[in-house]
């Protein structure tokens, strides 16, 4: 039996039905399991900040993937997101999963200077040791997180870009690449901790994801820089509190100066297969 958390989100759902697709029995983990109505699996309640409870979900797993969500109202979003990270770790630690792959992000290696991924930095860290077989699955920026501006590319023809120069390609994956390669992890376990890097099958800028969107709507988008001041406005507007939009808009500052990038010899390097232009299409017949 394997446990996925987060399964009601793009990664964990990719997750499960990659598992479900080999056979494996899967128990869901959610803090609302009606959500996970109609995935065909377990669903079991339980909560990251809940060491016991989900160290009972946890409890006669082959293998568990596993992740951290930064609290998206809290008042400092690294500490809330530390407290959980020591939680889960010591669910893990409880409930004797023997494999673990545990959701990490390009950056993680860095203490400082990585916005809102310093909470995947204090993840790893919380969970050293944790299991006998971790991995630490460490993808790119996700493709998927240009689903918010496509309301505007739409209407405005205008595509707001938080990565600049709007000309600079950088490394990005689809969110349904990452699942998929974490449940291709867990049937992989090794004595040990080791780092699987994953980006996408290309680099891509923000003038290619206008000029896929112009494309696919028949009419011209022009991308456009945002300030930190619109990325803080637009992401306050998303429902995020003032700390982690704090953060995120240091992420992207990250990004764009290059210091978000994988490191040579910090792990086994993956790219997956899903395009951005084919992830544009899926999130515009879905919208």
């Amino acid at each position: 039996m394997f446990v996925v958390m987060g399964a009601s989100g793009q990664v964990g759902g990719a997750a499960v039905e990659a598992l479900k697709q080999r056979g494996k029995t899967v128990r869901a983990v959610s803090r609302d399991p009606a959500r996970l109505a109609g995935l065909g699996v377990e669903a079991v309640r339980a909560d990251a900040g809940d060491a016991t409870t989900l160290a009972t979900a946890l409890r006669g797993a082959e293998a568990a993937f596993i992740m951290l969500v930064p609290p998206p109202q809290a008042t400092d979003v690294l500490a809330e997101a530390r407290v959980l990270a020591n939680s889960i770790a010591a669910a893990v630690r409880a409930a004797g999963v023997p494999h673990v792959v545990a959701l990490s992000s390009v950056g993680a290696h860095l203490a400082e200077g990585n916005g809102v991924v310093r909470a995947l930095y204090d993840f790893e860290a919380a969970l050293a040791g944790a299991a006998p077989s971790i991995v630490f699955l460490r993808p790119g920026d996700f493709l998927e997180n240009w689903a918010v501006m496509l309301p505007v590319a739409q209407q405005a023809a205008v595509l707001p870009s938080v990565k600049v120069p709007l000309d600079v390609r950088s490394d990005a994956v689809s969110a349904l690449d990452v699942g998929r390669t974490a449940a291709e992890l867990l049937f992989d376990p090794r004595p040990g901790t080791r780092v699987v890097n994953l980006a996408g099958p290309a680099e891509y800028s923000a003038l290619d994801a206008a000029e896929i969107l112009s494309r696919l709507l028949g009419k011209a988008v022009t991308a456009v820089p945002s300030s930190r001041e619109e990325m803080l406005a637009g992401f306050v507007a998303a429902g995020l509190g003032a700390s982690y939009a704090g953060k995120l808009a240091d992420l992207y500052e990250a990004i764009n100066a290059g210091r978000l990038v994988f490191p040579a010899g910090s792990g086994e390097m993956r790219r997956g297969t899903i395009t951005l232009d084919a992830v544009l299409r899926r999130l515009l017949g879905a919208s």
